[in-house]
């Protein structure tokens, strides 16, 4: 090798190699000649003529040139060897990286809790609804001129708990904060990144200080806690926004300066807020194991469960959630067995009952023949004086006691499943972090049970029918018979030729067209509203905490003022025990779109897990994030199959990429017209694949397209646990979002011309675009992110959490997740 840089050397400075060597030290500047230096056969004799003729310089400038050349090749091509390790500089994958959160103190709690918000889609879709409706109500308050203030005076007036509650600032308010605050971080944190990025939670946590007006303390705070939080306040957020578009509706007659039309009416019908999704109900109910009896009812919402660990070295999540549904209580004081015992013995003894005790033997009587008595029947307090203090032949009704089962049935599953696990143990002296291994599953399934199923389904009904009624009254009152009420024909002549119908129509006609609340548009079809009633989903409840019920129950007797309990002699019960009429008006409004399962089977994924390290009081969180859905089509586009915060302003989700091919032809029809973002396009289809396959080349950067299909299905095949393909149902059926709609489907999209005959839409339904996921998602689906750390893990990773899981997020999927055999 040394003797091939002397030759080079002698070749630029037109040495003699012999001269070289003979006399190390000593220069020369005698010309020789180069074949006889570098006598090589492979050195083509042209090329050294033409190296020969250069002069000094020349061959000094050359080889600069020559040396550059190799460099940047080598640059280029080394990254592409198999033997080449070193880290790249981005990823290719568009799963390889996503937002962290930076921890300046101990942050460590809201970063996890943040994260763990941002991957769940029906929060995502919730967001997007619950603020474009909250946008079509202030675009209606500001074009009626209605007066903010006045309405939260009369909502608080009619609400006076309100002003004591611990969101007393909040409900003084029309505006919903916290809900834009997590829509924009949720946002930031669900955009697709090629590289690493760190933001902050603070622009998040200081609107939360905003609301409670109060700061944040420097000690460790506990996940739960802060989530808890966070998801009552959204959900009174809800709750106000429901209250203020009811009161509007109701009271529009008084609050407008004019008198109000259908069109008034209409708009606000179409402001359909949707349901919080972490809402639950718990059925709490107490079966004698003596007499058979039943007790009242109890009713406990939820927006997070709780489930004490049991001190034991192992556990597992379904045993957790039976033992917190299930438990017996002995030495119950059961009233209907006390009273069977008095009414027996009076029976049996048949004796001269004491005039100060007919009244109330009479009333034991008339309670024991009565079918319906409750174990835990409220009874007047010298009644139950009476029974507790009877003692008559060996008969000592204060010592009746019986064993009891108590059974809570999650009544209502909600669409987002949150679990607290309750770590904490106390011996008596101190509180310790239990340590107990609890097992757990990345699928679940929740039943309702079929005692309630149906009964259920009688209370949506009920409240589909109130509705419709409550819809035809206030419309009615547009129209009249009366013809001293009638409007002067006149007047409507010049309103027409003033335009002022023609610019309602076209209102109209635009709001049903941008009706993001899943009912079915006025030139829209019979299909597209089915599949829009899918993905509305809102089969969550708007139930309350504790500190929010007494305004829930205000709202619903409100929005019904004629409907309620005071004059109805009609009772409904639960499992064979009787049900107040303000529970009934209760269940009646929470599943009022509440979407059942035939089977009754709920099932549910698993979307994050929040894991803790360290001890009761101190400690690291860390959250396990589950990747969105990216997918590849036939031409190695990269979709992104998952729902993502839309624009604040344009109401559009951005797409940095450009599709390889548009198509050139846009459908005006009825159903399924999708605008292209882009529609100034002056290049042709070649220059755009051209384009896209050069950036990617050169740039190496796939381009990624955000997209939310309304159904997935997996192609299950033999050998593999986790499907690698999917169908996803035709654009141009399925209301897909712009940046999917746009891409070009040539074998889905042929044809059309005839689409609204019966045998083509068959045809168009049964059509399917085959993708497969991408292998990464397959390998390891999820993100372990450590505040602004993240790393991808698989799933026997986050499985493996069983000392340190915290806390876990269910989403419920069995209307997207349909699996089936493909061949």
């Amino acid at each position: 090798m040394s003797e091939i840089w002397s030759q080079l050397k002698c070749l630029i400075t037109n040495q003699d190699l012999n001269t070289v060597k003979h006399f190390p030290q000593h220069t020369t500047t005698q010309q020789v000649d180069c074949l006889s230096i570098l006598n090589y056969s492979f050195i083509p004799t042209s090329l050294l003529d033409y190296w020969n003729r250069k002069t000094y310089s020349e061959k000094k400038f050359l080889l600069l040139q020559i040396s550059l050349i190799l460099s940047v090749s080598l640059y280029i091509i080394t990254p592409s060897l198999p033997f080449y390790k070193q880290k790249p500089m981005f990823s290719k994958r568009p799963d390889k990286h996503t937002t962290g959160l930076i921890n300046l103190r101990n942050d460590c709690f809201a970063n996890s809790s943040l994260q763990a918000y941002s991957s769940v889609p029906s929060l995502t879709d919730y967001l997007n609804k619950f603020i474009t409706s909250y946008r079509q109500l202030v675009e209606f308050v500001k074009s009626n001129n209605i007066d903010i203030q006045e309405l939260i005076n009369l909502r608080l007036e009619l609400n006076k708990n309100l002003q004591n509650s611990k969101f007393k600032h909040s409900n003084s308010t029309f505006e919903v904060p916290l809900h834009i605050a997590m829509a924009s971080m949720v946002k930031k944190l669900q955009e697709t990144e090629m590289t690493t990025r760190t933001i902050s939670v603070w622009t998040f946590l200081h609107e939360l200080e905003k609301i409670f007006n109060a700061k944040m303390s420097r000690s460790q705070h506990d996940a739960h806690e802060l989530t808890q939080l966070i998801n009552e306040t959204l959900e009174n957020e809800n709750l106000k926004f429901k209250s203020f578009v009811r009161f509007i509706t109701l009271n529009l007659h008084t609050i407008l300066k004019r008198i109000p039309d259908a069109q008034d009416y209409s708009r606000l019908d179409k402001i359909v807020v949707p349901e919080f999704p972490f809402d639950g109900l718990i059925l709490s109910q107490m079966t004698c194991l003596t007499c058979h009896g039943v007790s009242q009812p109890n009713f406990t919402p939820f927006v997070i469960l709780t489930l004490p660990v049991p001190l034991t070295n192992t556990t597992n999540l379904e045993t957790l959630l039976e033992q917190n549904e299930s438990e017996q209580i002995e030495g119950y004081q059961c009233i209907k067995c006390r009273v069977s015992k008095i009414a027996l013995n009076e029976e049996h003894l048949k004796r001269q009952i004491p005039s100060e005790d007919v009244e109330y033997i009479n009333k034991i009587i008339e309670l024991n023949n009565n079918p319906n008595l409750c174990i835990n029947e409220d009874l007047p307090e010298d009644l139950e004086s009476f029974i507790k203090n009877y003692n008559v032949e060996g008969i000592d009704a204060s010592r009746i006691t019986s064993t009891v089962q108590k059974k809570s049935q999650i009544l209502k599953p909600p669409k987002i499943f949150g679990l607290h696990l309750s770590r904490s143990s106390f011996d008596g002296q101190v509180v310790t972090r239990n340590s107990c291994r609890v097992k757990f599953s990345d699928k679940m399934t929740l039943s309702i049970g079929k005692e309630f199923h149906d009964k259920l389904k009688q209370f949506q009904t009920m409240v589909q029918k109130e509705d419709e009624k409550l819809r035809e009254k206030y419309t009615s009152n547009v129209l009249t018979t009366d013809e001293n009420d009638m409007e002067d024909e006149d007047v409507q002549r010049e309103d027409i030729d003033e335009k002022g119908e023609e610019e309602e129509d076209d209102e109209d006609d635009e709001e049903d067209v941008t009706t993001d609340d899943g009912t079915a548009t006025e030139n829209g079809t019979d299909d597209l509203d089915d599949e829009t009633d899918e993905e509305e989903e809102d089969d969550t409840s708007s139930v309350m905490s504790r500190e929010t019920e007494t305004q829930s129950v205000t709202t619903s007797s409100t929005i019904r003022p004629n409907s309620g309990p005071t004059g109805s002699s009609q009772e409904y019960s639960i499992n064979s025990a009787p049900i107040s009429h303000k529970q009934t008006d209760n269940l009646k409004e929470l599943f009022k779109r509440f979407k059942f399962n035939d089977n009754d089977l709920y099932k549910y994924r698993l979307r994050a897990v929040i894991k803790h390290m360290g001890s009761h009081t101190q400690g690291h969180y860390e959250c396990y994030k589950h990747k969105p859905l990216y997918v590849k089509d036939k031409n190695g586009n990269i979709f992104k199959l998952s729902p993502e915060i839309k624009d604040e302003v344009t109401g559009e989700i951005h797409c940095e990429a450009t599709p390889v091919e548009r198509n050139p032809t846009q459908t005006n029809g009825g159903n399924g017209t999708t605008s292209m973002r882009s529609s100034s396009n002056s290049s042709s289809e070649n220059d755009e694949g051209f384009r896209h396959k050069f950036s990617t080349m050169m740039g190496r950067r796939p381009s990624v397209f955000q997209a939310n299909p309304t159904g997935v299905e997996e192609i299950l095949s033999s050998g593999l646990q986790t499907p690698a393909e999917i169908l996803v149902d035709d654009p141009n059926q399925n209301n897909f979002d712009n940046a999917f709609a746009t891409h070009n489907f040539k074998d889905a999209f042929n044809n059309n011309n005839d689409k609204d005959t019966p045998a083509n839409k068959k045809q168009e339904e049964e059509k399917k675009v085959k993708m497969k996921k991408i292998p990464s998602i397959i390998s390891k689906p999820y993100w372990r992110i450590s505040d602004a750390n993240v790393t991808e893990v698989s799933k026997a990773s986050v499985l493996a959490e069983e000392t340190t899981v915290y806390m876990l997020y269910y989403e419920r999927v069995d209307r997207k997740q349909i699996k089936r055999h493909h061949s």
